[in-house]
This record gives structure tokens, C-alpha cells and sequence, in this order.
């Protein structure tokens, strides 16, 4: 159990913001503080695939996949791309090995009704990913479904327009001119569908989004027709470590949907890569106390991409689409 006010990593690599206003400290909702629910936490990674610092060795890498992912990563046509492919895959094996207890190559994943993620071998467990252009999300909980969305802010043309085409209810959500604003209400609607194994096609209008009154970011009201418990959401902005030569740092919005009367407990691992080998002292697939984690990436209360994500498959891997 966590008292006070949530933890963060002084030391991860980059800048994130939470109310929009400047980089630095997050900005917290006062009501959060106190006791806080003893419901499983969700543990992330975020990962830049193109960072030279992580000393890639996309041969082990391959050797990491199943023989379905190689034959996959053997079909693009553009080398690099096959890269990214392989380096994402084998990071999402990683974090599950790291947290179950097994090798990466051994970890199981299957498909559920839907095109969800499912582990077979270990079915309290439930992991969502997503990746745009060469930056990965992955998420894992014990006990609870979790669905996930990152996204390189870029402005977007028409973007209520862009956004009505999978969500029916977007007038609500008023101006969507500003990237944090629109960029938070997808990422959040591609989490939510992806936790309930739905789909945007299907499970787009069953999301319900809010924009609280002066707010820069939407926030999440509710999934209809998805049981008696409830869900909830968060939203947040990174930027991007420096790609040096003075060129501008873009900053990605992740969103995190799962199970929950509050906000997730999310253990967010900025810019590094899991360790191949679980913690120490912990039994295969038991995973760790969620106090015992990495550092936190504090929630947002609800005071809260290239254009060709929408039509371009090959720069995004999102787990609902197999």
C-alpha cells in the first residue's frame, strides 16, 4: 500500500509535463492524496527502438521471437522497418519474461476473441503494447485487463473530422486544435478498446470521453457495456530524449486504460530497457509487490503523432491488430 502523494523518477531520461503549463514537476490533484487502494499496479516501459545507447543486437533479438514474429519481420520490405519490428517484439517478450519468470523466446502469446493478447501459460496476466514510429509502449498487470496507446504528437489536420470516424460522440470534447488535446482523447480511446479486446471499430462508441471544463486534455467517463466493474484511465506527455544535432525533440502522449474505481498505479520505465533477467528473489510468475517496483510516473487526475498513422499501418504495431 502507498500513502501520499505518488513517487517519480527523478532520474529518467527526458521531460514530461501534466497540466500542459511546463516541464518540471508534475502537477498533482490534492484530492489523491492520502490512502491510496491496494488493487494491482500496472507496470510499463516506454523505449526509443532508434536509441544508439541501448547497444542493440538485433541478431539476439531475432533470436528472442517465435518463428510466426520471424516469418513477420521477414515480410517487410523495408529493412529498417523489419529492425524496429524485431527490436519492439523482443522488448515486449523482455518485460513479460522479466515478470513471469521465464526466457523471452519461451513466453507464450496467443490471441483472444477480438485480437487481445493473451498468455496461455499464465492467465491472471494480462499485457497490452502499442508503438508509433519508433517509439514502444508496453504494459503488464496481474489480475485485471490493461490496454495501452502511445502516439508522436504532430499537428493533425481536421482533427475532429479524423476523430469522428471511430468515436461518434467527439462534438462533446469541444476544439480538438491543439495536439495535447486531440493526441490525449485517441490515445485514451485506442487504450480502452484495447483493454476491452474490442477493437475501435466495434468499441469505439461504446468509450465515453469527457473534457472537463478549461482543461487542455480529455480524460475517461466510462466503457458501456463492459461489465459491472469499473474503468479508468490516464494520460501522459514525455518527450523524446535529444536527438542531437539541434534538432527539436518531439514528445509522444501515452494513455493507460485498465480495471479500477481510481486512477491506475502506474510504474512507468522511461527510455531504458528491462533487464533480461527477473528480479531477484521473486518466483517465476509471481511477480513483485508493487511498492517494490521501478519508480512511478504519477497519474494525472482528470483535469485532463506523422498524419499517416491513421492510413499507415507499417509504422505502427498495435496489439488489437494482429
Amino acid at each position: 500500500m502507498t500513502t501520499g502523494r505518488p513517487t517519480y523518477d527523478d532520474t529518467a531520461i527526458g521531460r514530461r509535463t501534466y497540466d500542459g503549463t511546463a516541464p518540471g514537476h508534475p502537477v498533482h490533484d490534492d484530492t489523491a492524496t492520502g490512502t491510496r487502494p491496494t488493487e494491482p499496479c500496472v507496470e510499463g516501459w516506454l523505449v526509443d527502438l532508434r536509441a544508439a545507447e541501448h547497444a542493440w543486437d538485433d541478431e539476439v533479438r531475432r533470436g528472442e521471437l517465435s518463428a510466426e514474429e520471424v516469418r513477420r519481420a521477414e515480410r517487410f520490405r523495408s529493412p529498417a522497418a523489419a529492425v524496429t519490428y524485431v527490436r519492439a517484439r523482443s522488448t515486449v517478450r523482455r518485460v513479460l519474461a522479466r515478470r513471469l519468470g521465464e526466457h523471452p523466446a519461451t513466453v507464450r502469446i496467443a490471441a483472444a476473441p477480438g485480437g487481445r493478447p493473451a498468455l496461455p501459460d499464465h492467465p491472471l496476466w494480462h499485457v497490452s503494447w502499442s508503438r508509433s514510429a519508433e517509439v514502444l509502449l508496453v504494459a503488464v498487470r496481474r489480475g485485471a485487463p490493461v490496454g495501452v496507446d502511445v502516439e508522436v504528437m504532430r499537428p493533425v489536420p481536421s482533427p475532429a473530422k479524423v476523430l469522428r470516424t471511430v468515436y461518434p460522440h467527439t462534438p462533446v470534447l469541444a476544439d480538438l486544435g491543439e495536439p495535447e488535446a486531440f493526441f490525449s482523447a485517441w490515445t485514451l480511446l485506442e487504450a480502452a478498446v484495447k483493454a476491452t479486446g474490442r477493437g475501435l471499430a466495434r468499441g469505439g462508441r461504446d468509450v465515453r470521453l469527457y473534457r472537463p471544463p478549461g482543461a487542455r486534455r480529455c480524460a475517461l467517463a466510462g466503457i458501456r457495456d463492459a461489465g459491472t466493474a469499473p474503468w479508468c484511465g490516464r494520460t501522459d506527455q514525455f518527450e523524446l530524449p535529444s536527438a542531437g544535432r539541434g534538432a527539436p525533440s518531439p514528445w509522444v502522449m501515452t494513455a493507460v486504460v485498465t480495471r479500477g474505481r481510481t486512477a491506475p498505479d502506474v510504474r512507468l520505465n522511461t527510455w531504458r530497457l528491462p533487464e533480461t533477467e527477473p528480479p531477484p528473489d521473486t518466483a517465476p510468475g509471481a511477480g513483485v509487490p508493487c511498492a517494490e517496483r521501478a519508480p512511478t510516473v504519477p497519474y494525472e487526475p482528470n483535469t485532463t503523432g506523422p498524419q499517416g498513422h491513421f492510413t499507415d499501418p507499417a509504422r505502427n504495431d498495435k496489439n488489437g491488430r494482429r
